[in-house]
């Protein structure tokens, strides 16, 4: 399982978890939207990582920069999402950030 696969179906858990909430009750729209966002950003990361995997020449960068310096920064961004399900059974310890799960645990 990718960390894109990953992520994905916990965002559909936090999705249909959302939407079991009764509409018009306090946080639902707020939760879902959060979910919309987080998708963006794995989106965001997958087509950076299509790109950059297309990319042999840094200076080729539809954003102007290194390519692979833009993929760096998407991964962080989908690690740091995945951190928030670190004991979740299908999270592998390879996304781990160290100083986020220090963070987010205390450990």
């Amino acid at each position: 399982m990718t960390i894109v696969e990953f992520l994905n179906a916990r965002l559909d858990e936090d999705e249909r978890a959302s939407k079991a909430v009764p509409e018009g009750s306090r946080g639902r729209e707020r939760a879902l939207a959060e979910v919309a966002a987080k998708r963006r950003i794995v989106r965001g990361y997958a087509d950076a990582h299509d790109a950059s995997m297309r990319t042999v020449d840094p200076s080729a960068s539809v954003h102007g920069g290194d390519p692979w310096s833009e993929l760096f920064a998407w991964r962080m961004a989908v690690k740091y999402l995945a951190a928030v399900y670190a004991n979740h059974s299908e999270y592998d310890a390879t996304w781990e950030v160290p100083e986020v799960s220090k963070e987010l645990t205390g450990k």
